[in-house]
């Protein structure tokens, strides 16, 4: 593994994660963890959101690994901190639910709160700052009217208002979506096929696997540009959790997919996963999405390199670049294009109109 690849410190963290990760797999993992700079790796880890998972690998392995006491204790400490963090989220799951149904407003809780309930043993292993929740879009209103009538505050921002806002109470943030991503990122409207998926896990109701599986292949494009470091490696393993333990079927990811324009999407978050774990798991759904060969090697060269990251502080060059051939067809970047125009004059006039609808 060369020095000079980007990913380094993602292939290493994420190895000893993998299912059916063998004991020299993960000793060769843990020998070059402990060769690298400590600090920088462990704060890499913290960044990642896999300082807990990291930990419950170290707990029970003979030291000869080489990491130091100080590495260690801090993964446990992390991991400490986590732990405290889910049970005050994971209380807050309930008050959603009760908050939302008692207004009348079907709804799901979707990624990291969801996720970690759903396809991880041990739910505390895997953070999650903030909950999401998605909403009709023509019953936000009254959504965040119930939020503020339960004690919380709304903070919406311009740059996002088309599509969500957040409401705070205490320690507790929610993160209220009408819709997925942007307008018009997507052919049609996502959200109410979404919610027609939904189910009650007592806690909390989610979307089906493939609905799920559906948001993880596509959001991380848009959101985060694949692979800065603001898209976070917990996000990879999360997948890996869904494709290798749930029932989903292909052919309705596939359909989903298609239906919003985004296979190509999925098909650069699965190439990305290849890259850094080697994996087979999503083999089935890359051959069902992939781009023209032209179009593959492009978005390649973007992955390999990590081009995103390198022009982080230019992120009109990452949307032209990048997002923009993201989608399937070229009338869906034309209407992207046309999409952020339209919102963008529109930002300030949605915000004061959700304020002023607001009690």
């Amino acid at each position: 593994m060369k020095r000079t690849d980007p990913y380094q410190f993602h292939r290493i963290a994420l190895a000893p994660l993998l299912p059916g990760a063998t004991e020299e797999v993960i000793d060769d993992a843990l020998s070059l963890a402990a060769s690298l700079n400590e600090e920088t790796f462990l704060n890499f880890l913290m960044q990642q959101g896999l300082t807990s998972m990291f930990d419950k690998v170290l707990k029970n392995r003979n030291p000869a690994s080489n990491l130091s006491a100080h590495f260690r204790d801090s993964l446990r400490q992390a991991r400490l901190h986590n732990t405290c963090a889910y049970l005050l989220a994971n209380s807050q799951l309930t008050l959603i639910k009760d908050t939302l149904v008692g207004a009348g407003i079907p709804h799901i809780v979707y990624k990291g709160a969801d996720i970690r309930e759903r396809y991880y043993s041990d739910p505390s292993l895997r953070p999650a700052v903030d909950i999401d929740a998605l909403v009709p879009c023509d019953q936000k209103f009254s959504a965040i009217n119930a939020f503020k009538k339960a004690g919380f505050r709304f903070y919406g921002k311009e740059k996002n208002i088309s599509h969500e806002a957040s409401l705070i109470k205490g320690k507790t943030s929610i993160d209220l979506h009408w819709d997925i991503l942007r307008p018009g990122r997507t052919r049609i409207p996502m959200t109410d096929i979404l919610l027609k998926t939904r189910q009650d896990f007592g806690s909390h109701w989610g979307m089906s696997n493939e609905a799920n599986l559906f948001v993880m292949l596509v959001h991380p494009v848009f959101v985060r540009y694949s692979t800065t470091p603001g898209a976070q490696l917990i996000r990879m393993y999360d997948l890996v959790q869904i494709l290798a333990a749930k029932p989903w079927e292909i052919g309705r990811v596939v359909e989903l997919l298609d239906v919003a324009g985004l296979k190509t999407a999925a098909w650069i978050t699965l190439q990305q996963l290849k890259l850094l774990t080697n994996t087979t798991l999503g083999d089935g759904i890359i051959k069902a999405v992939k781009p023209g060969a032209a179009r593959q090697n492009y978005l390649s060269m973007w992955l390999k390199k990590n081009i995103a990251t390198r022009l982080l502080d230019k992120p009109r060059l990452i949307q032209l670049g990048f997002t923009l051939p993201a989608h399937d067809q070229m009338s869906d970047a034309f209407r992207v294009l046309r999409y952020i125009k339209e919102t963008g004059k529109t930002a300030s006039l949605e915000l004061q109109t959700i304020e002023q609808a607001i009690v």
